[in-house]
């Protein structure tokens, strides 16, 4: 198949843009390229990313968050991002699991403060500053999880490129429970409480059923929407794929199954939100801006990912269109009415047409 029908997608949960979005993503994207520009092979790279509109993604999951942090939250998605086009690259962190592990323990080491760190890697420099910057606005019990946080993102990012390298496709639960971390599940979580200003590791036993069907929620949107880049890339770490190799259903049917799984998950986060807000620890105002703070990220994450050229090809404009045909051939495609041939797809859409993934340097 060429092409794949999404439906609509149930969307209950509120969508808002921060009050400075368009400065805060200018301002990460000068950040990005002051210090993470050393990880791509080229300006023109460089500049590729950055027409993702990837500094959209923290104004979108915390809308309500004072400007500083809200700009501290926009640079690490930024920077987790970078790491994971990085893994994405066949070229780069992801042409070799050893090495790209190599390249991790590294960037743990110098995010430590460990022997041996060189404030000249880019990652290690970009992780360093950040962490100053993050760590005075988190508690002790805050500042433990943040580095395991990113520990177990960079663990789950390095076991699929084994995947990758191996054409090996895991069962559906394997896949789920990989995604959970490379997709920064645990650091989602503590970048909410960051920006709502609390601490939820004394609730995160109450939390279980929330951050379960939300972050479950998540995962399956963002491999829906992202499905054309990783069928490109060729990336056995997505749901679609399982469903298609390892359940023997046919594409459309892989889709039609995880977007009745986006509803379920999201309703039943709905209901495991509602329970604690009736019960009785609703009252703490602590937890009560969390669960809002929450809410936005699942929002906000799907919003980013309906607008990102970074899952629909360089040019991409989003017209607010949420359901219809996506073309997987064409260089840049949209959401259209009607199946068959895209006529934008051959004309103006020529602004990085058939342009392969930026280039990222290994280390």
């Amino acid at each position: 198949m060429t092409e794949i029908y999404l439906p609509e997608l149930p969307r209950l949960l509120p969508v808002a843009y921060h009050p400075k979005a368009a400065q805060l993503e200018f301002r990460s994207n000068g950040w990005v390229r002051r210090l993470l520009g050393g990880c791509f092979m080229r300006e023109e790279d460089l500049f590729y990313f950055l027409r993702q509109r990837n500094g959209m993604y923290g104004p979108l999951t915390v809308p309500d968050a004072d400007e500083r942090r809200a700009l501290d939250v926009t640079d690490w998605y930024q920077y987790v991002t970078v790491i994971d086009s990085a893994v994405s690259d066949g070229s780069a962190l992801g042409a070799d699991e050893s090495d790209a592990r190599e390249v991790f323990a590294g960037i743990m080491n110098d995010f430590h403060g460990g022997p041996g760190g060189s404030e000249q890697f880019p990652y290690a420099r970009a992780g360093k500053e950040l962490w100053r910057r993050i760590s005075s606005g988190l508690s002790s019990a805050q500042i433990r999880r943040f580095a395991d946080a990113l520990e177990v993102f960079l663990r789950g990012c390095a076991t699929e490129i084994g995947f990758k390298l191996k054409d090996r496709v895991p069962d559906y639960e394997t896949c789920m429970a990989v995604r959970m971390n490379s997709f920064g599940c645990d650091f989602i979580r503590l970048m909410t409480e960051y920006a709502a200003e609390v601490d939820m590791t004394a609730h995160d036993s109450l939390l279980t059923d929330v951050h379960t069907h939300g972050m479950r929620q998540m995962i399956i949107v963002n491999d829906l929407l992202s499905w054309r880049k990783e069928h490109a890339q060729g990336d056995k770490m997505t749901l679609v794929r399982v469903l298609i190799e390892r359940r023997g259903l046919g594409l459309q049917q892989s889709v039609d199954q995880l977007c009745r799984l986006v509803e379920h998950h999201e309703k039943a986060y709905l209901a495991a939100r509602d329970r604690l807000l009736d019960g009785p620890h609703g009252s703490h105002p602590d937890l009560r801006h969390y669960l809002r703070g929450l809410d936005h990220v699942i929002g906000g994450s799907q919003e980013f990912e309906y607008l990102t050229p970074r899952y629909f090809g360089d040019g991409y404009v989003w017209d607010g269109s949420t359901s219809g045909w996506i073309s997987l051939t064409a260089p840049v495609t949209r959401f259209r009415p009607h199946s068959g041939h895209d006529p934008d797809a051959d004309a103006s859409l020529t602004v990085g047409a058939g342009r392969p993934a930026p280039s990222m340097t290994r280390s």
